[in-house]
């Protein structure tokens, strides 16, 4: 044990002094924290109702109506509450309104041909000091083209046809017949979608340190150096102890300035402000359980990886495998994680590449029961520890191997003694 704590200071230590992991590890917290200020300092809401197009209240908008349609020349303009409406000027000659935009006495001018009931097309002339491609002037004209058609309509037909029926739907809990509102079937999925962002995090910004944990010592040509001092089933686990412990010191750099934020009400800033979130703290566990036993395999896998490849440069090819089948398979077949559990669901649950993901996909679509997530976690960790004796198994044979290709013979016979411990 002395000897893999020894493994386990010496690379925690070693990585805590780097820049670089100060530097990965503030990276996003920063990046978030400056979002939500410059959002504060905005006045943005994400909850807010997003108007589009040009701000129009002080343009002078006009129409040429040949199609005798429009009759609607008040709309509404802003918040409805304060009650503002925008005047659009109606005019006779089209020629001499576009003259009138390029002569800028017109802001907007907009034309509606007399087949404007076949062709359904209005024409806009605008000349704006700065032309920019999101620019668009059609709002106030769709408006006031709605409210005309919306004055003919029966007012039944007219919240059928745009969907204002009002529908009050009562859900049932499957266990003991509560009933469920929305909150608390978001509230549900708040763990599983956190500890999907969590393992991204992980993987991006530990992936590469993870995949060339074991190569670096044979790069740097003291591999043998090392196990004259050391056992190698202590190096490896040392080495994937460690790595965990990094990849919590991450985490924790990440979540705690979230927790801050959300404790002193600054992120609500970029959240809809009738938005109530409360995270089940038992659900929270079962997710961050399978979360860490997913970042258990994966950092297994790299080892393991690590330990045959001879360069790091290699290593990372062979981990775009893992890569593969973590990231882009469950993705492939995400239809499969929402519904009845189908033969494809069960293996990408339980194949321990895929199942990371895939736990968390499930989790969110509230289709995983609880004894499926601790045995797939059960699984994860299974297939770790194998891992990490295959890791201590490749190193003990390879690891003063320093050619440039995977020397397969050499992998499947027998270590040195003095390192076969």
């Amino acid at each position: 044990m002395s000897g893999i704590f020894n493994v386990v200071r010496f690379e925690v230590m070693r990585n805590l002094k780097k820049p670089s992991f100060w530097i990965a590890a503030v990276m996003v917290p920063i990046a978030l924290a400056a979002y939500v200020a410059i959002c504060g300092m905005a006045g943005y809401n994400m909850g807010d109702s997003l108007s589009g197009g040009v701000d129009m209240t002080d343009l002078e908008v006009a129409v040429v109506d040949d199609a005798n349609y429009l009759q609607v020349f008040e709309i509404p303009q802003g918040d409805p509450e304060e009650q503002k409406t925008k005047t659009i000027a109606k005019l006779e000659d089209k020629e001499q309104a576009i003259q009138d935009v390029k002569d800028k006495k017109i802001d907007v001018l907009y034309y509606i041909p007399a087949d404007f009931a076949e062709s359904a097309k209005i024409e806009i002339y605008v000349k704006p000091d700065k032309s920019n491609i999101l620019d668009d002037y059609s709002i106030p004209i769709r408006t006031a083209l709605n409210l005309q058609a919306s004055s003919q309509i029966p007012a039944i037909d007219l919240k059928i046809i745009t969907g204002a029926i009002e529908v009050a739907t009562t859900t049932y809990d499957a266990t003991d017949d509560h009933e469920v509102d929305m909150s608390e079937n978001i509230n549900k999925i708040i763990a599983p979608i956190i500890c999907v962002a969590l393992f991204y995090f992980l993987i991006v910004v530990l992936g590469n340190r993870i995949i060339v944990a074991m190569t670096e010592e044979k790069e740097n040509r003291i591999s043998e150096l090392l196990l004259t001092s050391i056992k190698p089933n202590d190096l490896v686990i040392g080495k994937i102890i460690s790595l965990m412990i990094l990849g919590i010191v991450q985490l924790l750099v990440l979540v705690v300035p979230v927790l801050i934020m959300i404790n002193t009400d600054a992120i609500s800033v970029v959240l809809p402000a009738d938005l109530e979130i409360s995270v089940n703290a038992v659900e929270l566990i079962k997710y961050f359980a399978a979360l860490l036993a997913s970042y258990f395999f994966f950092t297994s896998a790299c080892v393991a990886i690590g330990s045959i490849t001879p360069t790091a440069k290699d290593a990372n090819n062979y981990s775009g495998v893992i890569m593969v089948f973590m990231i882009v398979l469950p993705i492939v077949f995400m239809s499969v994680f929402n519904g009845e559990p189908t033969f494809m669901t069960y293996f990408l649950t339980y194949f321990p590449a895929s199942a990371p993901l895939s736990i968390l996909l499930r989790g969110i679509f509230g289709s995983l029961p609880t004894w499926e997530l601790w045995l797939s976690v059960a699984d994860l960790i299974a297939f770790g520890i194998l891992c990490s004796y295959l890791g201590t198994y490749f190193f003990k044979r390879n690891a003063i191997s320093f050619t440039s290709k995977i020397n397969f013979k050499k992998l499947l016979g027998n270590p040195r003694k003095s390192w076969n411990k």
